[in-house]
């Protein structure tokens, strides 16, 4: 591992002993004195790390292991084999100390008390961390100058828009000054300018502060605006563990090719090329085979004189599906 990484995996494994169901009454009786156990692999072998200030994405889908590694890293459970670091402490074993270290914040399980004002949860959470008056009061003004919490501290969280609770929920987990910042799917359910909000305060805050943040999400919006990286899981292994552009080259076939012609020329007819738009200069071809650039640029540039040219991968979402399916 890395020497510069804040947090890090090497081989974490978690199974769970479950009880095979049996159908109606009877098989229901049977269960309780004599149950079928089966083991299941939640989390299979994984390793990565992940360095400090950086925002790297975990996607997967439901029932990947995604929540599981997440519990594992916070210290909620101890794995069945392998080893995690999370800066310098063993989560698991050090749950009271590793929660110093973490904020974490649920897109679909609020901390914040429901019928109170969001000020009396944040002064729960002071009294909870032991939060020092000066820290407490430096953390509060700068999510008040810069993200119009204070807009919303005197009011029930009931009363609140989707997009004012993540914003008091990111703002609570970040009062005690966490090194770590996990979002577990926190744009869940929010519009497109609630979720450029959300955005930009995740990046003021990893670029002010320097927290690592570790985005779990469906959302692939999400992982292109805020990471360069991104870890993949599905079936409990790590599938994936790069940047998104190796992803992109890597797991997507399709090439996108846009072409500006000067005048309105004819589309290219090739047997590899799908033509998604051809409206007189503006003329967009999609590769659908691996066919390299050398085979494909003459047959561009015979049809008229170019004006501008650009190659870009597929869209990440593509290529998610095409992992998921294969």
């Amino acid at each position: 591992m890395s020497t510069d990484s804040i947090l890090s995996v090497e081989h974490l494994t978690k199974k769970f002993t479950i009880v095979a169901g049996r159908k109606g009454l009877a098989g229901a009786i049977r269960n309780l004195f004599n149950p079928v156990k089966r083991e299941i692999t939640a989390v299979n072998d994984i390793t990565f790390s992940v360095k400090e200030g950086e925002i790297v994405g975990f996607l997967g889908p439901n029932g990947a292991g995604k929540s599981t590694t997440i519990k594992m890293l916070t210290g909620i459970l101890t794995p069945t084999s392998g080893s995690a670091s999370v800066n310098g402490l063993i989560p698991y074993q050090q749950p009271r100390k590793n929660a110093r270290n973490i904020g974490v914040v649920f897109g679909q399980r609020s901390r914040l008390w429901w019928n109170l004002p969001v000020q009396d949860s944040f002064e729960y959470t002071k009294a909870l961390y032991q939060i020092p008056e000066n820290v407490f009061r430096e953390n509060l003004r700068y999510f008040s100058d810069d993200f119009g919490v204070d807009e919303i501290l005197t009011k029930p969280v009931r009363t609140l828009s989707l997009g004012q609770k993540m914003r008091a929920e990111i703002a609570m987990a970040m009062l005690h000054n966490p090194r770590i910042l996990y979002l577990d799917e926190p744009t869940i359910g929010l519009d497109v300018v609630g979720k450029n909000e959300l955005h930009q305060l995740i990046q003021r805050i990893n670029a002010d502060r320097g927290v690592t943040i570790v985005l779990v999400t469906h959302d692939v919006l999400d992982i292109e605006r805020l990471c360069r990286r991104v870890m993949i899981i599905d079936k409990g292994s790590l599938i994936w563990h790069g940047e998104i552009e190796d992803l992109k080259r890597a797991k997507g076939v399709e090439k996108h090719y846009h072409v500006l012609y000067e005048n309105p020329c004819t589309p290219i007819e090739l047997p590899f090329l799908k033509v998604a738009q051809a409206d007189g200069q503006r003329h967009h071809y999609i590769c659908t085979e691996d066919v390299p650039l050398d085979d494909i640029l003459p047959r561009i540039l015979e049809a008229g004189r170019v004006v501008d040219f650009t190659v870009t991968d597929p869209p990440l979402d593509q290529v998610m599906r095409r992992i998921y399916t294969e």
